[in-house]
């Protein structure tokens, strides 16, 4: 890098820093102090350049800030959100169990509370920040306040070049339709969210969210596009959940297989030697219990939640049905083996130092906790909800365009419409 800056030093990541080496070599962009740097000086540096930052974002695909000397939730916070451009989002509509708030912070988030994301036997589940909420980010960022003894970085993955690896009958099958992602009974929401299924249906019809079924069997939808325009860049990524892909996993477990090696992880490799199957029933088990000791009400509401949907879901088909057609039904065996290789190719991570924050453009890069042993703890905040279409009748190609209300999540959570909100904060600003 030829940019300079007063204490501080831009370059990219050398070997001894990543854990697994790739073909990405220019992601993160790394800003380091040079060893004078501090805290006050981070944020002078961000407050006079982020644009910058934020070109740079989009252009590696992710900055990371090492040597600052981050030391809690609260440095965190005020760091990212010293960045001009970027707004927090503090509440996602129908964020997974266990995404809640980091103590009183307001958008320092858990990665999450419920179980281990990290630093475990487990490998894969790279996915898309908010894949399964109407309430998708622009950008996520992530702090490290303790690092694993082994391995447990935040495994990142460039998908405007795996899209431009993919074939081009794929591409054209995921930029024709949206595809279904889930759905969630309106009952359920009013009582999660303590608000009437009137003004659910109030808000759900402002943000366009389909809305099938009829009295107690109503059910709100979510669609989601396959392939994202990046506004800055115009580069095409793909952005989906590839948990949606049934074999992925699999396979990705063989494209790293090589990449750990020695008596370190040993237990890793048997793991992920494992029928398939077996993986998912011991997954299954590991979270069922994992949530359960964590809230024994929760996990029966969820369990009820989820016998309630079962039924009211084969009641309305008979008269309304509704395309229930995931984007995994798009990729062969095939397809998906060479979709792990790419995705190898591009992958990148850098071995976590106690006090980096990472920032990454949600538009164009997946995550996901890579494996590991001992205590490891990574916080994270979400930016800027996008505008996205979530009906079955758009296209797959979403332009990413950002919201001009806050999210989805927050009005459910206001019980505001958010016509009204945007008048009260008019108001309030005047």
């Amino acid at each position: 890098m030829d940019d300079k800056y007063e204490g501080i030093i831009s370059r990219f990541l050398r070997d001894d820093e990543r854990l697994v080496l790739s073909e990405e070599r220019e992601m993160p962009l790394v800003f380091e102090s040079n060893g004078e740097a501090n805290l006050d000086s981070l944020n002078k540096f961000i407050s006079i350049n982020s644009k910058k930052i934020l070109e740079y974002v989009a252009k590696y695909g992710a900055v990371l800030f090492r040597g600052f000397g981050i030391a809690s939730d609260e440095d965190f916070e005020n760091t990212v959100l010293s960045i001009k451009g970027l707004r927090g989002i503090s509440q996602a509509f129908m964020a997974e169990e266990g995404r809640i708030h980091a103590g009183k912070s307001k958008f320092v988030l858990h990665t999450n509370a419920v179980y281990k994301t990290g630093g475990t036997l487990y490998l894969g589940g790279f996915h898309s920040e908010n894949y399964y909420s109407s309430d998708v980010p622009a950008y996520i960022s992530f702090c490290c306040l303790e690092p694993s003894l082994m391995g447990g970085e935040t495994g990142i993955i460039n998908m405007e070049k795996v899209y431009q690896r993919l074939d081009a009958d794929l591409k054209n099958k995921l930029e024709k339709t949206n595809f279904f992602v889930c759905k969630w009974l309106v009952s359920d929401v009013a009582n999660r969210y303590k608000i009437s299924e009137e003004l659910i249906e109030k808000l759900c019809k402002r943000f366009k969210l389909p809305i099938v079924g009829e009295g107690r069997d109503k059910f709100i939808l979510l669609y989601k596009p396959n392939v994202f325009e990046h506004p800055i860049t115009k580069k095409r990524a793909l952005q989906i959940n590839l948990f949606e892909l049934q074999n992925l996993n699999k396979e990705l477990q063989k494209a790293f297989m090589n990449d750990y090696k020695g008596k370190a992880w040993f237990w890793h490799r048997f793991v992920w030697r494992m029928p398939k199957f077996i993986l998912k029933i011991l997954e299954y088990i590991y979270i069922m219990f994992a949530s359960f000791f964590y809230s024994p009400k929760d996990s029966i509401n969820i369990l009820k939640s989820k016998v309630n949907t079962f039924i009211a879901a084969r009641k309305i088909i008979s008269y309304a049905p509704f395309n229930k057609t995931k984007v995994g039904i798009l990729f062969n065996d095939q397809e998906t083996k060479d979709l792990a290789g790419i995705l190898r190719k591009y992958y990148s991570s850098c071995i976590w130092q106690k006090g980096d924050i990472l920032l990454v453009d949600n538009r164009k890069v997946v995550h996901a906790g890579m494996p590991g042993a001992g205590d490891r703890l990574v916080r994270a905040m979400i930016c800027n909800p996008m505008d996205m279409n979530y009906s079955h009748e758009e296209n797959g190609v979403f332009d990413c365009k950002e919201r001009v209300t806050d999210t989805v999540g927050f009005y459910m959570a206001s019980g505001q419409l958010a016509d009204e909100a945007m008048d009260e904060n008019l108001s309030l600003s005047n």
